[in-house]
């Protein structure tokens, strides 16, 4: 399944300066590990315990684990960011 993964400003330098990534997954967990295998860097950068993840059509509902099983479907939109304070 096709998801889009928005990245904040302060992390697109790890991502060639893309402000969108495509990822295919059938889980949040999935789609963040194609993310780093797309950008190896990244996985580095991004603390396991130390972002948010938030699906666009779910508000208020944000995952905190890289091996998250919600599952998301194809087209979905996920955006990255960090947890204040944190990093």
């Amino acid at each position: 399944m096709a998801v889009k993964i928005h990245i904040p400003p302060e992390l697109r330098s790890y991502t060639k300066n893309l402000a969108v990534v495509e990822v295919n997954g059938g889980t949040i967990g999935e789609c963040l590990q194609e993310l780093f295998r797309q950008y190896l860097d990244l996985q580095q950068t991004v603390p396991p315990t130390g972002f948010q993840i938030y699906k666009t059509n779910v508000v208020n509902e944000p995952i905190f684990s890289w091996d998250s099983d919600r599952p998301v479907r194809d087209g979905e939109e996920l955006v990255l960011s960090f947890i204040s304070g944190c990093c």
